[in-house]
C-alpha cells in the first residue's frame, strides 16, 4: 500500500494555489451549502410545471417527521380511486382523507410481530451471520413496500382521517422508534438466552406473546386505540352508514389494490429482466404475501407509467429522492446542478454500479399524477404529488425532469392490465434477493 508523502503533498498545494478558480470557490464554500453553489437557475427554468398528460388529483399530503412515505403515497392512490366512487354517490364530494395513523398502528404491531417471529427463528444461529446482523442492526423502521402496504389494508382495512386522527406520536416518530426497538432487542435478548439454556418452543413463545401485549398498549398510546366500529357520512350530510375498517376498505375500495404488481428496474446479474424477484427477510404481515416484484428493463418501466397515467390512473413509485434536489423550486432535475465544477469530480456512473456499489437506495416513495411528452412522444419531465409537505411553489407537487428518472427512480406499481402481453411463463421464475441489494 502507498503512503502519502510529503513530497506528494507540496506537489499539490502548488497545483491549487496555481489555479484561480479554487480561490473563487473556496471562498463560496465558506459560506454556502455545496448544493447551492452547483445549482443552475438558468437549466431549472427548462423545467416548467406544464404537462401534456396531467391527472387532476386532490391536495397532496404531509407525511410529517416519519418515514411512512410509502403507505401515504399508497393511501393517496387509494384515495384517488375512492373518491371517484364517492362522487358518483354524492357528486359535491371533494374534501376527503384516509388515516395515516391507523394503517401506521398497524404497521408498527406487525413489524414487531414480526421482528420477534425473526428473533424466535433465529434464536440459535450466530450474531455474525449476515441476516441476523442485518435484522437486529436496523430492527423496526418507519419504512416499506407496495406488497407490505397492500396486505396491512386487506387485513385491518383503512378509515377516514376523522375516524382516527394524528397525534404527536404519529408525526414524530423517532422517539417511539427508539423506545420500541430497545425493547424488541431486549426481548429478543431473552428469547436467545432461553433458547441457549434448553427452554422449549412454548416457553420461549410465552416470552414472545407478554412482550406483543406490552407493545400493543404502548402502541395505543402513542396512535390511540384503532376503533372497531364508526359511522361515516357523506358529504350531504343525508347519507349515514356504520362500518368496520375492513368493510370500509370492501365497500370503496373492493379488490382495486389486487389490480397492481409491483415493477422494479434493477439491472443485476441475479435479477433477469422479464422475471420475478423475491425480497427475502423483509417485514410482511405474517399469512400474507411475500414482497415481490416484477424485473423490467427502465424503458418498459416507463413505458408501463405512461400508459397508465394516460388511463388517468396515478402511480405509485420508490426513488433515490435526496439527490440533485431544489426543495425551495420542487424540483429534481440532474442537469440544474454541476456538481463536476464546483467539486472538480466526475460523478457519471451506470445505473447498475449506482445501486450495487450503494452510491444510492431505494429510500422515498411517492405519486406520479402527469407527464410531458415532446412531439417524439418521449417524456420530458413527470409531475409528483410528494409528501414533504402541502405549503411551496406548487403546493407539494414536484417536477422531475426525465433525466432525474432515469438516474433514480427504482420501481413503479403498475395495473396487471399494462403488463398482461410480458411472457407470463417468465414472470412465474421467482429469483431471490435481499434487503441489502436495494439498501
Amino acid at each position: 500500500m502507498k503512503e502519502i508523502t510529503t513530497v506528494w503533498i507540496q506537489s499539490n498545494k502548488e497545483a491549487y494555489r496555481a489555479d484561480v478558480k479554487n480561490s473563487i470557490y473556496e471562498k463560496e464554500y465558506a459560506k454556502n451549502y455545496i448544493s447551492d453553489i452547483a445549482f443552475d437557475k438558468e437549466r431549472a427554468k427548462l423545467q416548467p410545471f406544464e404537462f401534456s398528460v396531467d391527472i387532476s388529483t386532490m391536495e397532496a399530503a404531509a407525511q410529517g417527521n416519519a418515514g411512512r412515505c410509502w403507505i401515504v403515497a399508497g393511501l393517496n392512490l387509494l384515495r384517488e380511486h375512492i373518491v371517484k366512487g364517492l362522487r358518483k354517490r354524492t357528486p359535491q364530494s371533494a374534501n376527503f382523507q384516509l388515516s395515516f395513523a391507523y394503517l401506521c398502528f398497524w404497521d408498527k404491531l406487525e413489524k414487531a410481530n414480526c421482528f420477534l417471529e425473526k428473533a424466535i427463528q433465529y434464536r440459535n444461529e450466530s450474531y455474525d451471520k449476515r441476516e441476523v446482523y442485518s435484522w437486529f442492526q436496523y430492527a423496526v423502521t418507519d419504512g416499506g413496500f407496495w406488497t407490505n402496504f397492500k396486505e396491512l389494508v386487506k387485513k385491518h382495512g383503512i378509515v377516514p382521517a376523522e375516524i382516527m386522527q394524528e397525534t404527536f406520536q404519529s408525526s414524530n416518530t423517532e422517539e417511539m422508534n427508539n423506545r420500541l426497538n430497545y425493547y424488541l432487542r431486549k426481548i429478543s435478548a431473552e428469547i436467545r438466552k432461553s433458547a441457549s439454556e434448553g427452554q422449549n418452543t412454548e416457553d420461549i413463545d410465552k416470552i414472545k406473546e407478554q412482550a406483543m401485549k406490552r407493545i400493543f398498549t404502548f402502541l395505543c398510546r402513542c396512535y390511540g386505540c384503532p376503533p372497531d366500529t364508526f359511522t361515516f357520512s357523506f358529504e350531504d350530510g343525508k347519507q349515514k352508514k356504520q362500518y368496520t375498517p375492513k368493510s370500509f376498505y370492501d365497500d370503496f375500495g373492493g379488490e382495486f389494490l389486487d389490480q397492481f404488481v409491483n415493477i422494479i428496474s434493477l439491472p443485476y446479474e441475479k435479477l433477469p429482466f422479464g422475471e420475478t424477484c423475491v425480497l427475502t427477510d423483509v417485514f410482511q404481515v405474517i399469512g400474507g404475501q411475500e414482497e415481490q416484484f416484477l424485473n423490467l428493463p427502465l424503458y418498459e418501466l416507463k413505458e408501463k407509467c405512461i400508459e397508465q397515467l394516460k388511463a388517468g390512473i396515478p402511480v405509485v413509485c420508490m426513488a433515490d429522492d435526496d439527490k440533485m434536489c431544489m426543495e425551495e423550486l420542487q424540483l429534481w432535475d440532474d442537469n440544474s446542478f454541476d456538481y463536476a465544477a464546483v467539486t472538480g469530480f466526475d460523478f457519471e456512473m451506470s445505473r447498475k454500479d449506482y445501486f450495487q456499489l450503494k452510491a444510492g437506495i431505494a429510500s422515498h416513495s411517492m405519486m406520479l399524477t402527469g407527464v410531458h411528452l415532446g412531439e417524439d412522444g418521449m417524456p420530458k419531465r413527470w409531475k409528483i404529488e410528494n409528501s414533504y409537505g402541502t405549503d411551496g411553489l406548487h403546493k407539494g407537487y414536484y417536477i422531475c425532469s426525465d433525466s432525474w428518472f432515469e438516474k433514480y427512480v427504482l420501481s413503479a406499481v403498475i395495473s396487471k392490465k399494462y403488463i398482461s402481453e410480458i411472457n407470463s411463463n417468465k414472470q412465474q421464475n421467482k429469483h431471490l434477493f435481499n434487503i441489502w441489494d436495494i439498501m
